[in-house]
């Protein structure tokens, strides 16, 4: 018998060889144990070999019952209980047909429709940042990279000189995937700007002293994520975004998706410069779309469009 407190242990390990981002672990973690403490103060089980469907079933009701989670919160939970067990399974310590989670399935989610910003709004919001100093280039840059590539905030953040050539960026994504995404016209003006302009701004330190990523603070470190943040936030409010709209980074990603399957792409394509895992996750920003889009989208592909009939 394996008590189920020394393989969450064993896990966390395994996570932190694999190279997992720590607020990731912490998060997993967090969820493992709040699930233990049920098991031993609901049904007093401490070894994962007692562990049945039923006891996760009800671990599931009384998240259920609580009323504090939403449906998505909840399967998130379940999500991390599926990599454990599955990572007991591929360890060995439970066999195949003995995994409890085999047949618990997620629940039904509210299909929200996601609400970004339009043309307009990210016209006035770019517009709003001047080009008098290093800072204000920045911003911009930032800006337009955010719109222009849906890259994550914490993927822009990460951005190396060497990860940048004339045509692509190369992106480090969850789970250590890479990608690449491409480097349109606009946004090669403003890299050329920005990058005379960083040039000028810190060529009186040492190699040594600027750190090797793209975007700089005023110390010529790394760019923290809340900084971005702030960034858009002080743009929003001055270009006057409509209230519904959070104004958060994300949104400029939801963004760029909405924006790119207007423009006609297709869902396989907008996944990969997403750097989602499968369709299933881009497809949900469709559900922004009004239902003129998705029509005038069809008519522009029609397959009949370059038949001579």
């Amino acid at each position: 018998m394996t008590r189920i407190t020394d393989l969450l242990e064993d896990f966390k390990l395994n996570q932190q060889i694999e190279g997992r981002k720590p607020k990731y672990i912490d998060l997993c973690s967090w969820r493992l144990s709040r699930w233990n403490k049920f098991m031993q103060t609901g049904f007093s089980i401490e070894e994962v070999e007692d562990v049945q469907a039923i006891h996760i079933k009800k671990y599931i009701q009384q998240r259920q019952q609580a009323g504090l989670e939403k449906p998505i919160t909840i399967n998130n939970n379940i999500a991390t209980l599926k990599v454990f067990f599955n990572y007991l399974v591929d360890e060995e310590f439970l066999d195949e047909l003995d995994n409890p989670m085999r047949r618990i399935r997620s629940m039904k989610e509210e299909k929200r429709v996601i609400a970004t910003f339009n043309d307009s709004e990210v016209k006035r919001i770019i517009n709003d940042v001047q080009e008098d100093t290093y800072y204000n280039i920045r911003d911009k840059l930032i800006l337009i990279m955010l719109f222009d590539t849906g890259v994550r905030v914490s993927e822009l953040c990460n951005i190396k000189n060497n990860d940048i050539t004339t045509r692509t960026i190369l992106i480090y994504g969850k789970g250590s995937k890479q990608r690449l995404v491409y480097i349109s016209k606009t946004m090669r003006k403003y890299m050329r700007k920005f990058e005379r302009a960083k040039q000028e701004r810190f060529n009186h330190k040492y190699p040594e002293e600027v750190e090797d990523y793209y975007f700089l603070d005023q110390c010529a470190m790394k760019l923290h994520r809340s900084r971005i943040n702030k960034i858009l936030k002080e743009h929003c409010k001055n270009a006057g975004v409509r209230e519904e709209i959070r104004c958060s980074p994300h949104d400029c990603r939801h963004y760029f998706a909405q924006k790119q399957l207007r423009n006609g792409i297709d869902v396989y394509s907008l996944s990969r410069l997403l750097g989602h895992y499968d369709t299933q996750m881009t497809a949900k920003y469709l559900r922004g779309l009004e239902q003129d889009s998705i029509l005038e989208i069809g008519r522009l592909h029609s397959p009949l469009n370059n038949t001579n009939i």
